[in-house]
């Protein structure tokens, strides 16, 4: 993949995060946290595995701080909203990508929580 590409790439999942930040935030939840971060991807290949799943990780860093909630005391909320948040931001961003590989590990990431998360 071109330079120039991934660089569009990652234009295309800033905005991504910071348009569903905003969508997903109160105004005072939105103070507490960034309105948008960078993802750099320029130095990754979609026809690598190893870098589409470095990819996704980044894109999933990113949306944990766009969606980061802080209590009073400063430490970090995890709550249903955050993960419904972090979720929702990294598979919109992975949709406006738009590439299979990432597509496809995504959706195989998706599989394992579920699978993770069912009762014995």
């Amino acid at each position: 993949m071109s330079l120039r590409a991934n660089s569009v790439l990652g234009s295309i999942a800033a905005f991504s995060i910071l348009v569903v930040s905003s969508l997903l935030g109160t105004a005072a939840q939105a103070d507490a946290r960034p309105d948008q971060t960078t993802i750099h991807l320029g130095d990754l290949k979609l026809d690598r595995p190893a870098d589409v799943g470095v990819m996704y990780q980044r894109i999933n860093l990113a949306a944990e701080q766009v969606c980061r909630q802080r209590a009073l005391n400063g430490s970090d909320v995890i709550s249903p909203i955050h993960e419904h948040c972090v979720a929702d931001t990294v598979e919109k961003v992975v949709a406006s990508i738009n590439r299979a590989p990432l597509t496809a590990f995504s959706r195989q990431q998706k599989r394992m929580l579920v699978a993770s998360a069912a009762p014995f």
